[in-house]
């Protein structure tokens, strides 16, 4: 089937109201817009209360389990009729009722800076060489530093403590000191710091989701390789993945979208099964960062598909539009000699297998709109589909009048467009 096919183009939906990732401020450092890298006096105070309450953070003590298969593992912050807000080690996600299929229960939810002179290098972050016995004193001077708003300094000591092993610096401890080290790479405006932070927190996640979605969120900082996101200055954790999750979300429809595009021999019901399938599995990964999204874009990723069949299938109607005069002009002529006849056939080959691909594509779409529960897919298209099946009926054979000779084996009546026979 001919692949020089224009690609289809890729709608961005917005997302269902409540579907975003919100993550737990760990460490509530202000914007600091008017008075950086400081903080005021309010705010620093919220980041010394905040880290020790990251520090003594509870484990995971709810599951809940969507419709799609996805399970999330958390502390349930907030229930209402509309949506299930879960706070995990990936901070807090919004998950819609709609999409739940159970909630697993097994312990109660807790209670609930201006622009860079050009001519000044950037702040870096420098791990401190912290010896395993002063690992809580340098604890206690990194608190000290965030309330100061000394990000590099904070930095420095959160980098040295995360180094060192398990025990001189316990689990429970780096969870926090992984959440405010993020901060500090945030603060001073370095994603890529920023990513490295949370790839650590995600090596620390005991739940598969929670670590794709710290993986992702990482992902994002690297790829774009910037603290703002869609026109927001992101200055803490939390504020990562409420901005990243989207991102990453919109990467699986994107991925999705590409795969149906571009998937080849639809004219094979079962390939064309399968690019659906592979395309669907991508799309549904998105689920892990935005429950909902994947189900709620299915049909995208589905038309996409039809989309390339018909798009394959006029393809092949305008080459047959193009070729079938030559072959009619060359008609005779083929059969006066063996070279001609190879000659001829060479070109009537492709014309005939690009017609039959392309009616057999027509075909398939009706079969798979069925087996995907999705009948608006072919009924949409049905007056296309009729018309295009139609111009490739009429290509199968010679245009209506040609004469194939005087005599009386030859015939006024039309005839199908055949391969010549070859000795």
């Amino acid at each position: 089937m001919p692949t020089g096919k224009p690609p289809v183009r890729l709608v961005k939906q917005g997302h269902p109201e409540g579907d975003v990732m919100q993550a737990p401020m760990l460490f509530r450092a202000s914007h600091a817009t008017e008075r950086p890298p400081g903080l005021g006096l309010l705010a620093r105070a919220a980041v010394a209360a905040a880290l020790a309450l990251a520090l003594a953070a509870p484990l995971p003590a709810d599951t809940v389990t969507t419709k799609s298969g996805e399970t999330f593992k958390g502390t349930i912050v907030e229930e209402t009729a509309e949506h299930v807000v879960l706070e995990s080690i990936a901070g807090k996600m919004t998950i819609p009722r709609a999409t739940i299929e159970t909630i697993d229960k097994t312990g109660a939810a807790p209670p609930a800076s201006g622009p860079a002179d050009p001519k000044t290098p950037p702040p870096q972050i420098i791990p401190a060489n912290v010896p395993p016995e002063k690992a809580q004193e340098a604890l206690e001077e990194a608190k000290a530093a965030l309330v100061a708003g000394d990000w590099v300094k904070a930095g420095g000591l959160l980098e040295g403590l995360i180094r060192l092993d398990d025990k001189a610096f316990g689990a429970k401890d780096r969870e926090g000191a992984t959440g405010a080290l993020i901060t500090c790479y945030l603060q001073i405006k370095d994603a890529r710091g920023a990513a490295r932070a949370i790839g650590r927190r995600a090596s620390l996640a005991q739940d598969a989701n929670d670590k794709r979605r710290l993986l992702a969120a990482a992902e994002a900082l690297n790829e774009l390789n910037t603290v703002t996101i869609n026109g927001k200055n992101l200055t803490r954790f939390g504020e990562v993945i409420e901005a990243t999750m989207p991102w990453k979300a919109d990467q699986c429809l994107k991925q999705a979208m590409e795969t149906a595009q571009k998937a080849t021999n639809l004219n094979k019901s079962d390939q064309m099964k399968k690019a659906a399938d592979l395309a669907l599995k991508q799309l549904a990964e998105a689920n892990v960062y935005m429950p909902g999204f994947g189900n709620a874009h299915q049909a995208e990723v589905l038309e996409a598909l039809v989309k390339n069949v018909l798009d394959a299938a006029q393809a092949a109607a305008d080459h047959c539009e193009k070729v079938r005069p030559e072959l009619t002009k060359h008609r005779l002529s083929s059969i006066v000699s063996r070279a001609a006849a190879l000659q001829w056939n060479g070109v009537a080959r492709t014309y005939l297998g690009n017609r039959q691909a392309a009616e057999d594509g027509l075909k398939n779409i009706e079969p798979f709109a069925t087996h995907y529960k999705a009948p608006a897919l072919y009924a949409s298209h049905k007056g296309e589909i009729d018309k295009l099946l139609a111009a490739l009926l009429e290509y199968e054979y010679y245009p209506e009048g040609t004469s194939f000779g005087p005599y009386s084996y030859y015939s006024s009546e039309r005839r199908k467009i055949q391969l010549r026979v070859v000795g």
